[in-house]
């Protein structure tokens, strides 16, 4: 999915703070709009004081047309988020994008699950538009640390789906975590697809409960990255063949989506 994909100069049309530390920026990018698939993500490279910064991924939050540009969701770690939020209008930065298999909705899927945890909503959104087209019946488990840090609710609501919200302190919807009710969920639901992103422990849970209820279930994994072509070959992860075969996947070619069986956790 990565061929063919050439680095442009994108220009900074939006950036503003989300929640503390969290921060939103839209890019115009023609040719990444015409192109992008949900689940996809974008290696963006910006500097700071002179110091140029590897390129960081990033999942395609939201994608609009009509201003041709994209959204990406990010928070502040370390040295090249931080450059990242000191960006302005008007500023550009390196973007090469859309990179990597995103998630695959069958086309018999009637009723799918959306689970996702804090940051890990970014590249759901695209998905949840894209099952919301094709009239799948969905419905959506959320999880944040606490009420504040629960995002992307004021473009989920307008969708109306079915969500449940959880969070670590209570402080929005039910404390806890997803996984808390996943079983009975999946119990009743009757869902043909699970689709997931979020911290690692999540994952793991969402795959494993999956597993037991026999429920497909696609995650999308987050590793560091260098390059986004598989050439450095730094984002490596275990995967498990059907016979059982332990086997090294590339997050940025091979995913970063993968069938949640399919990940050695």
């Amino acid at each position: 999915m990565n061929k063919g994909v050439e680095p442009i100069k994108a220009q900074v049309l939006d950036i503003f703070e989300v929640t503390e530390g969290i921060y939103e920026l839209e890019l115009q990018a023609p040719a990444v709009v015409e192109q992008a698939r949900p689940g996809q993500f974008a290696m963006l490279r910006t500097g700071s004081g002179g110091k140029p910064y590897l390129a960081r991924p990033m999942g395609i939050y939201d994608v609009n047309p009509k201003r041709s540009s994209i959204s990406i969701l990010f928070e502040v770690h370390g040295a090249g988020t931080q450059a990242m939020a000191q960006l302005q209008p008007g500023n550009t930065v390196d973007l090469l994008a859309p990179l990597g298999n995103g998630f695959a909705v069958a086309e018999d899927t009637r009723r799918a699950l959306v689970i996702g945890g804090g940051i890990g909503v970014a590249p759901l959104y695209p998905l949840l538009c894209q099952l919301r087209r094709q009239d799948v019946e969905t419905e959506i488990m959320l999880g944040a640390q606490c009420g504040e840090r629960m995002l992307a609710l004021e473009r989920l609501v307008p969708l109306g789906m079915v969500t449940r919200l959880y969070t670590d302190n209570g402080t929005m919807g039910k404390q806890g975590y997803p996984t808390d009710d996943l079983p009975e969920v999946l119990r009743y639901g009757r869902f043909d697809q699970v689709f997931c992103c979020g911290p690692m422990p999540l994952m793991r849970g969402v795959a494993r409960i999956c597993g037991d209820y026999r429920t497909p279930c696609q995650v999308s994994l987050e590793e560091r990255m260098g390059c986004g072509f598989g050439i450095c070959v730094c984002c490596v992860v275990d995967v498990r063949d059907a016979e059982g075969n332990i086997a090294k996947k590339r997050v940025c070619y091979d995913g970063p989506v993968f069938d949640g069986q399919e990940v050695v956790w």
